[in-house]
């Protein structure tokens, strides 16, 4: 590879600028402010590194604000680190996705001059060139309004194959699940079009769908804000050299990183041994976290003498997390333990202990059965609704996803096994 590139740029997506941390709870307000600022911090993570690199210019692959209802203030600190990304020199391409869509972007703050902002008509080309030298076409499409259905990779074409394309566009290749299916489009829909470099945004998690001839990358979002976004996020660090040689890098930017630990209680006896347990968990996340803050969710799982206790006289939040919190105001990085999740079983063999004719057995075959049923979350969301605590905790539970209601009917089946041995005893 040769030594000096022609040309370098940062590809980042989704900022979701000033979007709040989800499933955060009992937050000292030192760790609340922290959390606050983490969008922006780590969007100026990026520029940092745009300019220790001495790039030429930033991607934004849409999604710059979390929706609609975007604060002045969230507008002025993007203005103002776009100026500083400007002042240096360097250009921006800005795309907008679902989250941002043009249709919510007046009245607008007026962006820095060096600032493209892609519109939603139709597919626009931009020329990046370097002491009079035509180095780059950038193509890209923004949306115009949230949910875009139509395939608006198709809309791109490569004009010359002398210059090194880039395409930017906010869509879901090949239909990736937990995403919602704006701009669809499949993999055989970039690649036709002879685009280089395919900038997308949409997906969080960092991916590269395509290796060469052309690159396809998902650079993830800049900052994880929930425990679903857990590990590095961050952008990708991109050189072209002569005849369209190019090196790609993913640099984390995330000022807060999300961990989830499962914690095998079967090894263990006492309460002692798992608070043990569980601060050197915590103390081996701060190593993993490189000098980073770090939220951790801890899951005690596995059958063990201690499942009784943690499931009768425990309270995960009182009891575990909130010790698991104490000093960390000391140190450099927090550690904040966002939640201990009791997912233990009792020792005994569920699967025997569910052929046996007896009341148990019936318990758990009937449970077992509804686990099977293909419309079971909507059989779990009846007798949810049923219940009385149901205004208060709707707001809460109307966004579970299927996955996450077995999750409830687990621990009713776990709970309600405790309770039937116990009286068995």
């Amino acid at each position: 590879m040769e030594s000096e590139p022609l040309f370098t740029f940062i590809h980042c997506a989704d900022l979701h600028l000033d979007s709040p941390f989800e499933g955060v709870h009992a937050v000292e307000p030192w760790v609340a402010e922290i959390l606050r600022k983490a969008t922006f911090d780590a969007f100026q993570q990026v520029v940092n590194i745009a300019l220790q690199e001495k790039c030429d210019f930033i991607i934004i692959s849409g999604d710059v604000y979390d929706g609609a209802d975007r604060s002045l203030h969230a507008k002025l600190r993007f203005r103002d680190i776009l100026r500083s990304v400007t002042d240096a020199n360097l250009s921006c391409y800005i795309v907008h996705g679902n989250h941002d869509p043009l249709s919510g972007w007046e009245p607008e703050i007026t962006l820095p001059n060096g600032v493209v902002r892609f519109a939603g008509e139709q597919v626009s080309k931009f020329t990046f060139c370097k002491e009079n030298e035509e180095l780059a076409h950038i193509y890209g499409i923004s949306f115009q309004e949230r949910a875009i259905q139509q395939n608006l990779a198709r809309s791109f074409r490569k004009e010359t194959k002398e210059v090194f394309s880039i395409g930017i566009l906010h869509c879901n290749v090949g239909g990736i699940p937990n995403h919602d299916n704006y701009a669809p489009c499949s993999l055989d829909d970039l690649i036709t079009t002879g685009i280089d470099y395919w900038a997308l945004g949409h997906v969080h998690t960092p991916m590269i769908i395509h290796k060469h001839n052309p690159i396809i990358i998902y650079p993830g979002n800049t900052q994880g804000r929930n425990i679903t976004e857990y590990g590095p996020r961050g952008c990708y660090l991109t050189k072209v050299y002569e005849n369209g040689n190019t090196d790609f890098e993913f640099r984390a930017t995330d000022i807060v990183r999300w961990f989830r630990e499962e914690i095998d209680i079967s090894e263990l006896s006492t309460l002692d041994d798992l608070l043990d347990v569980l601060i050197q968990r915590r103390e081996d996340v701060r190593l993993r976290a490189e000098n980073r803050h770090a939220i951790l969710r801890l899951v005690l799982t596995g059958r063990g003498e201690l499942h009784h206790l943690l499931r009768q006289r425990i309270d995960p939040e009182k009891d575990l997390a909130s010790p698991l919190r104490e000093g960390e105001i000391n140190h450099d990085y927090f550690v904040w333990i966002e939640s201990v999740t009791i997912k233990t079983r009792p020792m005994v063999d569920i699967e025997h202990r569910r052929i046996v004719e007896d009341f148990v057995g019936d318990y758990l075959r009937v449970i077992d059965s509804a686990r099977k049923k293909p419309d079971v979350d909507q059989k779990i969301w009846e007798i949810l609704s049923q219940r009385p605590e149901w205004t208060v905790v709707s707001s809460e539970l109307e966004h579970f996803s299927r996955d996450e209601l077995l999750d409830i009917l687990n621990e009713a089946e776990y709970y309600g096994l405790d309770e039937l041995l116990q009286e068995d005893e």
